[in-house]
């Protein structure tokens, strides 16, 4: 069956039947307008109670997570709806309250009751102080350098908010100011050294232009969403990797609501870097709103000391067990998987472990192979 096949947390949290699928025009499936999930469907086991104030702090931070109004110990984090985003948001919540989870434990002891034995208090706080000067560049940073991108200036992800009441100006200002304090990697600029490589240049607050936020009115505008795709578009390429800042932002005030636009360079930011900057955003704007001193959760460790960690893993004994490993793998002889076209390039046997230069880079030949910008993130918050 399929749980025989998968693992659990790739098992969906919920079935729904439909007596027919919502096809479009095209006769393809509607996703729009399948059904969502039930608020009110839970998990199968039994609710037990929170005791401790372990229990009950972990709780607390599954609820607001996943978006449930009560959580058993014994409740199955996947079942209710939780994911491998979700989970680095748990281990993240867990910190600020004192607490260290490590991730793997929580897919492998999926409820709270399971999971708490595993959970061990902090004794450390991370570097609180402001993170100024030369960063190192991560493998990533170094692929993306080498590369050579016609643009490399335009290689952006990207959210659109909209918000039906309108956003503060005032109050959204204060709140990135204080996004930039806090996340000190957004405040980071690629310099150009006199050999013509990349260096990374962490700005301190007194340096220049952190961030940008252009604010435009288009309550007269008929086609709204040419005007405000034609201001994001100049948005969008007008980021300069030297001068920065690599965070700008758009405030585009319609007769029906405000759109904001975040845009930042993807050398300081991912995928799930994203979850963390919007909780801290609309916890900001909100205290903002109030009149009140914009208070963040404490800082994790720096991308600086993430980079110079890295490096060091990088020319470790322990990795120096892996190149031993894949440098066997790769003179493994192996028979070619069957296929039904020859596309004429082939990577095989191409790939080599670099590790002399710190980096801890995989590298490929591969002449066919490309790095391609990422599709800005399109997100509606109301």
């Amino acid at each position: 069956g399929l749980g025989a096949e998968l693992p659990s947390y790739m098992i969906p949290s919920y079935f729904v039947q439909l007596e027919r699928m919502p096809l479009a025009p095209n006769g393809k499936l509607d996703r729009k307008a399948l059904p969502a999930p039930e608020k009110s469907l839970q998990t199968s086991a039994e609710y037990v109670a929170p005791r401790t104030e372990a229990e009950k702090t972990m709780t607390a931070v599954w609820q607001a997570v996943l978006g449930t109004s009560r959580v058993g110990i014994t409740d199955h984090f996947f079942e209710l709806g939780g994911d491998s985003i979700k989970s680095i948001q748990v281990a993240a919540r867990m910190q600020q309250a004192g607490f260290k989870l490590e991730i793997r434990d929580l897919f492998k002891y999926p409820t709270i009751a399971q999971v708490l034995p595993y959970m061990k208090e902090i004794n450390r706080t991370a570097d609180q102080s402001e993170v100024t000067g030369e960063v190192r560049l991560t493998p990533i940073l170094h692929g993306f350098a080498r590369h050579q991108f016609a643009n490399p200036h335009h290689f952006n992800q990207s959210i659109m908010l909209y918000r039906k009441e309108g956003f503060d100006a005032g109050a959204l200002r204060k709140t990135l100011s204080k996004l930039v304090e806090q996340h000190d990697a957004l405040r980071i600029v690629l310099r150009m050294t006199e050999q013509g490589a990349y260096s990374l240049w962490n700005r301190s607050l007194a340096e220049g232009e952190l961030y940008s936020l252009e604010e435009a009115d288009f309550t007269g505008h008929e086609d709204l969403g040419a005007a405000i795709e034609a201001k994001a578009d100049e948005i969008q390429g007008g980021i300069n990797l030297q001068e920065g800042p690599l965070f700008k932002a758009g405030l585009f005030h319609g007769k029906d609501g405000d759109h904001l636009l975040l845009v930042i360079h993807h050398t300081v930011i991912d995928g799930v870097s994203w979850r963390i900057l919007l909780e801290d955003l609309a916890s900001g704007y909100e205290q903002a709103l109030k009149q009140e001193p914009i208070r963040l959760p404490l800082k994790t460790d720096s991308f600086r000391l993430w980079a110079e960690q890295l490096a060091h893993y990088a020319n470790s004994k322990a990795m120096e067990k892996e190149r031993v490993y894949w440098s066997g793998v790769a003179q493994t002889e192996t028979e070619a998987l069957p296929i039904d076209l020859d596309a004429g390039v082939s990577c095989s046997g191409t790939a080599k472990l670099s590790l002399s230069s710190g980096t801890g880079m995989i590298q490929s030949n591969c002449s066919s192979m490309s790095i391609v910008p990422i599709t800005p993130i399109w997100m509606i918050y109301c």
